[in-house]
């Protein structure tokens, strides 16, 4: 019968499949709308994702989302030159067109949000996938608060703040402080406090705090586990220099 020929697999299954074989196509292509869609399908096909589909749903949305950024900020750039050369027609349309932008990454935002909150964090297991939920719910209220006003900013400061805690109390209780996604969500946490809500002295003491509580556990730890910090605790360390003029050692 065809369940017992090796090629069957639940229609599910191939669902799943399928979506994450599109989407790695679509992110050789750099096509990360497509992939970000293609990532959405296989959340739809049930069950939890996988480490590497967590990743690759973590790539579709920042690809996006980096794409508007970097229109937005040459868009800006463009608007404030032809204001200050007297064009101010042309710098009306640039102002036209930057309103366009801003608005495809406020979607993305809270696309973002939106399937973590409604589908990805109420089935995650606790632990690592918990914590990758709650970073990216923050990091896309971040991002949301940096690139809105009024209300709406007021409101995504909020929820950042709120899902940065939330997540770190996690990551406290379930991970090594040298693990990346730990390591990553006490960066981007430090930043957040920095940048966002100006408290430098909370941003400091964070990424003090994970630099120095990883840099010790990293002792006599094997290879892969130093690879795998290496690059959090750079940023982490370029931050507190910046932060610090003065040393903070």
């Amino acid at each position: 019968g065809i369940a017992g020929s090796p090629g069957f697999q639940p229609a599910g299954m191939e669902k799943q499949e399928e979506a994450v074989i599109q989407a790695n196509v679509a992110e050789r292509a750099e096509r990360y709308d497509d992939m970000k869609s293609f990532m959405k399908k296989r959340v739809r096909a049930g069950g939890g994702l996988s480490q590497d589909e967590r990743e690759s749903l973590s790539v579709a949305f920042k690809g996006a989302l980096a794409n508007r950024r970097y229109a937005a900020r040459v868009t800006k750039s463009t608007m404030e030159q032809e204001e200050q050369e007297g064009r101010e027609a042309n710098a009306a349309l640039a102002a036209g067109y930057l309103t366009k932008v801003k608005a495809e990454l406020e979607d993305i935002c809270k696309e973002a949000v939106a399937l973590v909150e409604g589908e990805l964090l109420p089935k995650a297991e606790g632990g690592e996938p918990t914590v990758f939920y709650k970073k990216m719910q923050a990091d896309y209220y971040r991002y949301l608060a940096e690139n809105t006003d009024g209300d709406v900013r007021i409101q995504a400061i909020e929820r950042a703040g709120s899902s940065y805690r939330e997540g770190m109390v996690q990551a406290e209780e379930h991970l090594l402080p040298t693990h990346p996604i730990r390591l990553g969500l006490a960066l981007n946490m430090s930043v957040f406090k920095y940048e966002v809500e100006k408290e430098s002295e909370v941003a400091i003491e964070t990424a003090k705090a994970a630099y120095q509580e990883a840099a010790r556990h990293l002792e006599g730890m094997p290879q892969e586990a130093v690879r795998d910090a290496i690059e959090n605790l750079q940023l982490l360390e370029e931050n507190l220099r910046l932060w610090c003029p003065d040393g903070w050692q």
